[in-house]
């Protein structure tokens, strides 16, 4: 491996060390949707069945005061003049398991409700190692398409998660079979596979098994405890201060009816869950505030009195497995036994009405995530000082091979120049010697290339008797010599008086 490829290598460590706790933040920051979001889907007409209000009673033993939070809903309701078949609600105290309702099976369209059990059956298979943690959907880690759909409510990529999980093999009614399994439904109503239609009960258990096993569900409470933070569950100040972890829903249909729902695990001293469905309801997210506040009170007044109930539960059951046990006993002595066998007694092993896992909440394990976020960022600045050292070696490196490389080039061009200039003086010397070509004589008259002068034509004249002696003619005069230059020029032709002479006999 080269230089090039270990620099590459560490500066690319180092952006992603850097970048890695910064990326939920950063998704956050890009995408704030607060506008009406859901399954964008053509829904038909939602069949207009009359319901009823309904409202489901506990047990005789149960700790929930069924009466008293009918009562409840309905004085609310009353004041605020909203018809009671327009809202459905699911109440479950988690430290018993109880459960109350009001309009259950009502079944209403979810909006991006929808979104948490789709994540869960995403966030399952990550944990079962189906789905690779490096796995990328629309170009985005796996953390960041989480904080998109479950906090910002991101509906690209919820679209972009559902055909992940389908893979090619048919419609969105194979995700929400599956999700069938994180609630203890009878029945459904045919609009749960075809159009994604939600009832109170339904999103409650489904809440309710995320609660109950969060380590099965891994990033999901974590991102939902981030949502939608001074609005719905959260719009009062008072519980704004608390741990909540919520997703909201809401659609305007093609018929003009406007869904909107929240449904949370709000986390008192031993956490409930709330879910609020309405239909066309005005100020519907004034409404959805003010009933968590009322149950939020409700369950308060629970937590005071849930030790005397459960040490009162604990001596119930011991009383009647004491009772029961005589009449155990004797039943067992009356069957034959095979030789050998040994006869155990019966003993109870769970309460009625208590959950057979114990919910974990914020505060409870808030000591183990501090360690391990503790033990996570000592790896990683460990990390950074290794990739940082060998980073700092591979720079001086680098500079010392630059700066070599700079010094060997100009070394060079200065040996070049310098050839140069010895090259160019050595041919200006061999210039200088070089015996130079003796300049053109002009050429005489009858010899080829002489010139012939004619003067003009003139008239006759009587001729002068020559003397016998000839007498030396004027030369004619010589042209002055020109001064020498880089290129011979040639002289003109000298005038030739016997020539001139004799072209005037002709005439």
């Amino acid at each position: 491996m080269n230089r090039n490829m270990l620099r590459a290598l560490a500066w690319l460590l180092c952006l992603a060390l850097m970048l890695a706790p910064a990326s939920p933040a950063f998704a956050a920051e890009q995408i704030t949707i607060r506008a009406v979001s859901g399954e964008e889907a053509e829904l038909p007409a939602a069949p207009e069945t009359p319901e009823t209000p309904e409202t489901e009673a506990g047990p005789s033993d149960s700790l929930l005061d069924n009466a008293a939070i009918t009562e409840m809903v309905q004085d609310f309701l009353q004041k605020k003049n909203i018809p009671a078949d327009r809202v459905g609600i699911g109440y479950c105290y988690t430290a018993t398991g109880e459960e109350w309702f009001h309009n259950p099976d009502t079944w209403f369209y979810p909006g991006s409700m929808y979104k948490v059990p789709l994540m869960m059956l995403l966030s399952e298979r990550i944990r079962e190692g189906e789905v690779g943690k490096d796995t990328q959907i629309g170009g985005l880690n796996l953390d960041t398409v989480f904080e998109y759909i479950l906090v910002n409510s991101n509906n690209d990529y919820a679209h972009m998660v559902r055909k992940f999980l389908i893979d090619g093999q048919g419609g969105d009614e194979i995700w929400r079979e599956q999700a069938k399994q994180y609630a203890r439904l009878d029945s459904y109503d045919e609009r749960y596979l075809l159009y994604c239609y939600f009832s109170p009960r339904y999103m409650t258990q489904v809440l309710e098994t995320l609660c109950q096993d969060p380590d099965r569900f891994p990033g999901v409470t974590e991102k939902l405890l981030k949502a939608e933070p001074a609005h719905y569950f959260r719009l009062s100040s008072e519980m704004n201060a608390m741990d909540i972890a919520q997703k909201y829903g809401s659609y305007l249909d093609q018929e003009g009816s406007n869904w909107n729902h929240t449904a949370g695990i709000i986390y008192t001293e031993h956490p409930f869950i709330l879910t609020v469905m309405t239909k066309n309801v005005g100020g519907y997210e004034s409404v959805i505030g003010e009933l968590a506040v009322l149950f939020k009170d409700y369950t308060q007044g629970l937590d005071k009195t849930y030790d005397a109930w459960r040490q009162e539960q604990e001596a119930k059951e011991a009383r009647q497995l004491a009772a029961e046990q005589p009449a155990l006993q004797s039943e067992q002595a009356a069957q034959p036994q095979e030789p050998g066998a040994t006869v155990w007694p019966v003993q109870s092993t769970t309460r009625p009405n208590q959950p057979e896992t114990q919910l974990q909440t914020p505060t409870a394990d808030r000591a183990a995530r501090g360690q391990r976020a503790g033990i996570i960022v000592l790896s990683f600045l460990l990390a950074a000082a290794i990739i940082g050292g060998v980073g700092a070696v591979i720079i001086v490196k680098e500079r010392e091979r630059r700066r070599y490389e700079s010094y060997r080039r100009r070394f060079e061009e200065e040996l070049r120049q310098e050839a140069m200039a010895k090259e160019r003086a050595a041919r200006a010397g061999s210039q200088q010697q070089r015996p130079r070509p003796a300049e053109a004589r002009p050429p005489q008259p009858g010899t080829p290339g002489a010139q012939t002068v004619r003067r003009p034509a003139q008239p006759a004249r009587p001729r002068t008797p020559q003397p016998n002696a000839q007498q030396p003619q004027p030369s004619a005069p010589q042209a002055k010599p020109q001064p020498s230059a880089p290129q011979i020029q040639r002289q003109a032709p000298s005038f030739d008086r016997k020539l001139w002479d004799k072209d005037e006999e002709d005439e």
